[in-house]
């Protein structure tokens, strides 16, 4: 599944957070988006997935442009467009299981699952993703007893239970120390080859950008200054992107 975005913005107010943003993706890539801090990263990636609307341009997907979906039609996207956030979003009291089921929501039928009605077949498709991330032993702890790591794979596989075909990662390992963050990226990176799932990754860290990720998108200032493999990443984009060496240190 390809996605051409077309001269695509949005705004806040007077304030320009994305500006122009022209590319495509295509399925099964694994991209890191970089930059500073405000540079229009989460903005990008919600924009993607529809949490906000874009402001101007197109997001078109297979003759059709996601900015106008409405309904059962955008609900049917966000679920074949998974996010990962920061903070994990789990629900602490809740066990494992029935967190990564909670990537079941959308799927029929939508009002006994509300009420935490989940069918074989959820259990089944929760059970088999929590294996793939090596956390179904896990499946009965309540979410407050894992660590960091530990949550984001189950954040992780509530995604893949969603049966996306985009995985949507923003900032996914800022808050893991860096043993946690190597496991995680590489959680994804498998996932990625192995089920040809295209993610979109948010990354602070140079370093994992270049040891996960095929392809490199730079914003600064809301604009894509680069777009390229991770090997033509030199010092130059990297100055590029991050404006200065004091800023690009912080992300080393």
């Amino acid at each position: 599944m390809s996605l051409r975005l077309q001269g695509v913005g949005r705004r806040f107010g007077n304030t320009q957070a994305v500006s122009d943003v022209s590319l495509t993706v295509e399925q099964g890539e694994m991209i890191a988006v970089i930059g500073r801090s405000g540079a229009g990263k989460s903005t990008l990636l919600n924009m993607i997935n529809r949490l906000i609307d874009p402001s101007e341009g197109e997001i078109m997907n297979e003759g059709r442009d996601i900015a106008k979906l409405r309904g059962a039609e955008l609900r049917a996207w966000r679920r074949q467009t998974a996010m990962i956030f920061q903070r994990f979003n789990l629900v602490q009291r809740l066990d494992v299981l029935t967190n990564a089921m909670t990537g079941r929501l959308d799927f029929p039928p939508r009002a006994a699952k509300l009420f935490g009605w989940f069918s074989d077949s959820d259990r089944d498709a929760a059970i088999d993703a929590l294996a793939a991330l090596e956390m179904d032993a896990h499946a009965l702890k309540r979410a407050d007893q894992l660590s960091g790591g530990q949550q984001q794979r189950v954040a992780i596989a509530r995604a893949l239970v969603q049966e996306p075909r985009i995985i949507l990662a923003d900032e996914p390992v800022a808050s893991l120390d860096p043993l946690n963050a190597e496991g995680v990226m590489s959680a994804l990176r498998k996932i990625n080859r192995e089920r040809n799932i295209t993610v979109i990754c948010n990354l602070h860290s140079v370093p994992l950008t270049r040891a996960w990720c095929d392809r490199v998108i730079g914003l600064s200032q809301g604009r894509v200054v680069f777009d390229g493999s991770v090997a033509a990443l030199d010092e130059e984009a990297l100055l590029t992107i991050y404006g200065s060496r004091d800023a690009l240190q912080e992300a080393a």
